[in-house]
């Protein structure tokens, strides 16, 4: 039996109109809203918390993260999957889908097609994996150290130099093939651990040790987390999941 208290939070942030970021608390889809929830699940189960991250500038951006989510719903809700076929299934579903993106956008004629990041958490029979494509990003956070699970899918500008702007190489639809990365952290995780799942909206804003800061001592610490990047500018759309580990196996 697994046991998690979740929080979640999304929503625009400061400085935008509207907010292309969604979760999916296991199928239910939150934006512009807040959840918290204790869930227990047992090892022939599957559970899940995902996060999508609209593309800014892209036309349709928080079209893109809800058709993904949505998509992916379905997946898990119609198939019965076992270990040994799980991580190429949802790979190639993922793949599949970014494609479907893409000709979407182009059948509608967008300058710059609509697309997402992905990243998040899925239980599923006695396994825990996590999920990512752009950089939205999974983090543990243990003993008051918050370390980053998953790798940013970004470069530079061609100078190289650190303060040009970033863009993506990676992420469903947007013109990208939509490569999916799937990593088995099943005993990389213990009770008291949290997991802290999140938009570029919280990472850009907040360095890791006032995230850790908030982690060590919030009651609520998507809330926090959420109000401490906006009090430092809130420049971007702002989601994040909190999913302590309250009891594993």
């Amino acid at each position: 039996m697994t046991k998690l208290e979740i929080e979640a939070i999304s929503g625009k942030g400061l400085k935008r109109d509207n907010n292309e970021d969604m979760i999916s608390v296991s199928g239910i889809l939150l934006r512009d809203d807040n959840m918290v929830l204790p869930v227990e699940f047992g090892d022939d189960s599957c559970f899940y918390l995902l996060l999508a991250d609209g593309m800014g500038g892209h036309e349709h951006g928080e079209r893109a993260s809800q058709m993904l989510l949505e998509h992916l719903k379905d997946f898990f809700l119609v198939n019965d999957f076992n270990e040994k076929d799980f991580e190429k299934e949802i790979c190639d579903s993922v793949l599949a889908f970014s494609r479907f993106m893409n000709n979407q956008a182009s059948e509608e004629g967008q300058i710059r097609p609509m697309g997402c990041t992905l990243t998040g958490v899925v239980w599923l029979k006695g396994k825990t994996y996590v999920l990512n494509a752009g950089d939205s990003r999974t983090y543990r956070f243990r003993n008051g150290t918050l370390r980053q699970l998953t790798i940013d899918e970004t470069e530079r500008g061609l100078s190289g130099n650190p303060n040009d702007s970033k863009y993506l190489v990676n992420c469903i639809g947007g013109g990208c093939n939509g490569t999916l990365t799937l990593i088995d952290i099943t005993d990389r995780l213990r009770v008291g651990d949290q997991l802290l799942i999140c938009s570029d909206g919280l990472t850009d804003m907040a360095t890791d040790e006032e995230i850790e800061s908030v982690l060590s001592q919030s009651q609520q610490p998507a809330t926090d987390l959420y109000d401490l990047a906006c009090r430092n500018g809130g420049a971007d759309n702002i989601s994040v999941i909190c999913a302590k580990m309250v009891e594993i196996g």
